[in-house]
């Protein structure tokens, strides 16, 4: 029989577990092109940032540059989105929360409008687009998080089963994420540099 002491001790823990719960990462991985990227590949996880560490010079941290949802334009049906560099950006973030959800990367902020996850194409930016139409749980799924070999580091965002073609570019405003970046896109691509997309959890 446990001890008085055991279980106190078992309930402590236990409560401290419920007063502060972990972030809950699904480890089951069926987005096409991710499962041959090794154990402990994830497709749902909460509680994280983005951030774009350059893989060609040194970094100022190991979180690298934080990455937030940025303004990409709009027509009279939709509002677009894209990931890139906070420190350029110069409004007011709407969307200040990102989420993996079954694949496919989930924008929030207050009261911003619903908005979806759009496919992302060799030499384009990973864009969302806001409509009345626009459903979070139906964005393209394909997206996933990579562990380092032995854990040695923090997980890393891939796209279509990559993460090693991840660029940042200087657009008309700020620096964006785009994927296989490529020139006559609408960036300047003599401006672009190799960055991983590197998940902070807290």
């Amino acid at each position: 029989m446990p001890s008085f002491s055991s279980l106190t001790i078992a309930i402590a823990l236990a409560t401290s577990i419920m007063a502060h719960p972990p972030t809950i990462v699904s480890r089951a991985s069926p987005v096409p092109g991710c499962d041959g990227l090794g154990v402990g590949v994830f497709n749902s996880a909460s509680r994280f940032k983005l951030g774009a560490v350059n893989t060609t010079l040194a970094n100022a941290n190991i979180t690298g540059a934080p990455l937030v949802v940025n303004s990409a334009g709009a027509t009279n049906s939709a509002t677009f989105w894209h990931l890139g560099t906070w420190a350029q950006y110069p409004d007011p973030l709407e969307y200040t929360s990102i989420s993996l959800a079954n694949g496919t990367l989930v924008i929030e902020g207050d009261g911003a409008p619903p908005a979806q996850a759009a496919p992302v194409d060799a030499g384009n930016s990973l864009e969302w687009f806001s409509s009345s139409t626009a459903d979070p749980a139906e964005g393209a799924q394909i997206y996933c998080g990579v562990p380092p070999p032995g854990n040695a580091g923090s997980p890393v965002l891939a796209v279509n089963g990559d993460t090693d073609s991840f660029s940042l570019c200087q657009s008309s405003f700020e620096n964006v994420v785009y994927y296989k970046a490529q020139p006559d896109h609408g960036y300047d691509f003599d401006s672009c540099y190799p960055v991983k997309l590197v998940f902070t959890f807290f």
